[in-house]
C-alpha cells in the first residue's frame, strides 16, 4: 500500500516489530524501548442463571488476598439478561506467575465457584493477552517511573508524514476505547492541519461526555 500519510494506532511498543527507514529518531527509539505492555489474563465464567443478582450481589469483587489468582470480578451477563457470566481478570505479577502454564492447567473455575459458593458452571473462556502478538499484552502500556517526565513528549510527536494515535496517547481515558476514539480523532485531524484543509486551532476539540 501506498499512501501519502501514515497514522501508527499500534502501542508504542509494537514498533519495535516495523522496519522504519530513514530510521526513527533517536528519542522515539529510546520510548518505544521503554513502555511495555501490562499483563492481563481474563476468564470468562458462564452459568444457567445469574444466581448472585437473586443473592442481592452485584458480581464484583475486589480480591486481595495474595494466594487467590483473581484479582477482580464482574457481572458479564448481557444487558437482556442472556448468557449469566462472571468475567475474572488476573492481573499484573500474578498473570506473569500463571501465563507459561495451560489453560487446563490453570483451570480458574473452582476459584471462583469457591468464591461465590456454588456449583460448576456451564462453559468457561479465558484470554491471555501476554500471548496475543498484535497487542503484546493488555490493557495498555505503562510508564515506568522517569519515562513519562523524560519521554513524555515524544509520544505524540509526528515524524515526517508518520502520525502517531492510539489509546497510550489520548489526553483522556488513555487506556480505553475512548482514549483511542480521541486519539484517532486527534492525529486525523493534525494531518488535515498539515494538508491546510483546518486551521491549528481545531486540531484539539473537546470531547462529549462518556454516557
Amino acid at each position: 500500500f501506498q499512501g501519502k500519510y501514515v497514522i501508527s494506532a499500534i502501542p508504542p511498543a509494537l514498533g519495535l516489530k516495523i522496519h522504519f527507514n530513514p530510521p526513527l529518531p533517536p528519542m522515539r527509539n529510546q520510548l518505544i524501548n521503554r513502555v511495555p505492555m501490562g499483563s492481563v489474563i481474563k476468564c470468562i465464567v458462564y452459568y444457567k442463571e445469574t444466581f448472585w443478582r437473586k443473592k442481592g450481589y452485584c458480581g464484583t469483587m475486589i480480591i486481595e488476598d495474595e494466594d487467590a489468582a483473581i484479582g477482580l470480578t464482574l457481572d458479564d451477563t448481557k444487558p437482556d439478561g442472556s448468557f449469566p457470566a462472571i468475567i475474572g481478570f488476573i492481573l499484573a505479577r500474578k498473570c506473569r506467575r500463571l501465563t507459561g502454564l495451560t489453560k487446563e492447567e490453570r483451570d480458574f473455575v473452582p476459584s471462583l465457584s469457591e468464591l461465590f459458593s456454588v456449583l460448576q458452571p456451564v462453559h468457561y473462556e479465558e484470554k491471555n493477552w501476554c500471548e496475543e502478538q498484535y497487542s503484546g499484552g493488555c490493557y495498555t502500556a505503562y510508564f515506568p517511573p522517569g519515562i513519562m517526565t523524560q519521554y513524555g513528549r515524544i509520544i505524540r510527536q509526528p515524524i515526517g508524514r508518520i502520525y502517531f494515535a492510539g489509546t497510550e496517547t489520548a489526553t483522556e481515558w488513555s487506556g480505553y476505547m475512548e482514549g483511542a476514539v480521541q486519539a484517532g480523532e486527534r492525529a486525523a485531524r493534525e494531518i488535515l492541519f498539515a494538508m491546510r484543509k483546518i486551521p491549528e486551532s481545531e486540531i484539539w476539540k473537546p470531547e462529549p461526555e462518556s454516557i
